[in-house]
C-alpha cells in the first residue's frame, strides 16, 4: 500500500511540473559589440598631411609615392571588420568638380538608403571645410566624407564593412565611427 502511495505522489508531482507552454525557438542573436574608449593619436601620412586617428585603428599606406595628383591610404578598424578608404588629390582649379564627384558617389546609394544625413564640418582656424555623410539603411558604405582647404588639397573617404550590410547590427559601430571620422576631419593639417 505504501508503495502505491509513493507512486501516486511521484506521478502527481511530475504531472504538475510537466504542464507548461511548448518550447519556442529563439531568434538568431548577434554578438555584443564592445566599443573602445575614445582616444586619438597624431600621425603623419606620407601624402603631406597630419591628423589625429583613433587609437584602435591602423593606418595603411596604399601607395608610398603620389601617383599623379592622387595619394591613397586607409584606416583599418579590425575590431569592427571595417576600412575607411581615403583618397587625397591636389586642387587645380577643379574644386567644384571634385565636390560634385564626391556627392555623386554619395547619392548613388540613394535607391537603397533610408535617408542621407549631411553634417557640415568646418575648422575656421585651419581653413578646413567639408561634409560628412551618414547614409542610412542596408548600403555598402554608410559613411562618406570630403574635406578641403579650398585652395590646394581635397580629401575624400568612404567606410566599408567587410561583410554584408545589416544596418540594425552595425548601428552602434556606425555612430561611433561617425564621431571618429568627424574628429579626423577636424584634425587634418596639410604642409
Amino acid at each position: 500500500m505504501i508503495k502505491w502511495i509513493h507512486i501516486a505522489v511521484i506521478c502527481f508531482i511530475v504531472s504538475i511540473f510537466s504542464c507548461g507552454n511548448p518550447p519556442i525557438p529563439k531568434p538568431e542573436g548577434f554578438y555584443r559589440i564592445a566599443l573602445p574608449s575614445e582616444s586619438y593619436r597624431s600621425v603623419e601620412i606620407d601624402c603631406g598631411l597630419s591628423l589625429e586617428k583613433p587609437e584602435y585603428s591602423i593606418v595603411e599606406i596604399v601607395n608610398n609615392e603620389k601617383s599623379g595628383d592622387a595619394c591613397w591610404f586607409n584606416f583599418r578598424f579590425n575590431q569592427f571588420n571595417a576600412r575607411l578608404y581615403c583618397t587625397q588629390v591636389d586642387v587645380r582649379n577643379n574644386l567644384v568638380d571634385l565636390m560634385e564627384e564626391a556627392q555623386e558617389m554619395v547619392f548613388s546609394h540613394d535607391m537603397k538608403s533610408n535617408g542621407i544625413r549631411r553634417i557640415r564640418v568646418a575648422e575656421d582656424e585651419k581653413g578646413l571645410n567639408g561634409v560628412l555623410y551618414h547614409i542610412g539603411g542596408p548600403v555598402a558604405t554608410p559613411i562618406q566624407f570630403f574635406v578641403t582647404d579650398s585652395s590646394n588639397h581635397f580629401l575624400r573617404g568612404s567606410l566599408y564593412f567587410n561583410h554584408a550590410p545589416n544596418a540594425d547590427s552595425t548601428a552602434p559601430v556606425v555612430n561611433r565611427l561617425l564621431h571618429d571620422v568627424e574628429h579626423i576631419m577636424k584634425s587634418i593639417s596639410w604642409e
